[in-house]
């Protein structure tokens, strides 16, 4: 059986998002290309001992239940800074490495992609991602995250999805 150590000494900054993390009311996604819609999201961000936080994010429809979107990877930051990285594979073949800084000793941060490769598996109609955006912001027992993204028909970097969590474990 695997051991599980104690949280490692890097990721103290981060101790406060460790958890479970569910929304309590439907998120909202919106996007100029496609119609507005609804869903439920949870996010677990779970330690080993090892340098780096175990992440999974996963949706469903608000109504029926039915998964919609699940992203998996590591959040780590890097040694003797304040810069955050966060590197994730999603179901619909997307592999992102998204990185930035802890902003000013405040529990939220603010990821930009640096490199989007999309597998084989990705769905062809979508357009191209060609940048993203994720800013988390903790504020008393709620973590906000806003997530942005730029397409091949969406240059600019556009709201797509805002959902707000409360830690449940």
């Amino acid at each position: 059986m695997m051991k599980i150590l104690p949280l490692h000494k890097l990721l103290h900054l981060l101790a406060w998002l460790e958890g479970t993390w569910i929304t309590q009311e439907p998120a909202v996604g919106i996007y100029p290309t496609i119609k507005s819609f609804n869903y439920y999201d949870e996010i677990n961000i779970t330690s080993l001992g090892q340098p780096l936080f175990n992440y999974i994010a996963q949706s469903w429809h608000p109504e029926t239940g039915t998964p919609m979107h699940r992203e998996t990877g590591f959040l780590q930051i890097l040694p003797g800074t304040n810069k955050i990285a966060l590197s994730l594979i999603d179901n619909i073949g997307l592999f992102t490495v998204e990185q930035g800084e802890l902003m000013n000793d405040t529990m939220s941060f603010d990821l930009k992609s640096t490199n989007i490769l999309a597998t084989d598996a990705s769905i062809p109609t979508f357009p191209t991602l060609t940048e993203t955006r994720r800013v988390f912001k903790f504020d008393g027992d709620t973590l906000e995250l806003i997530f942005y993204m730029a397409t091949s028909k969406t240059p600019e970097l556009t709201e797509h999805l805002r959902a707000k969590y409360k830690k449940v474990a």
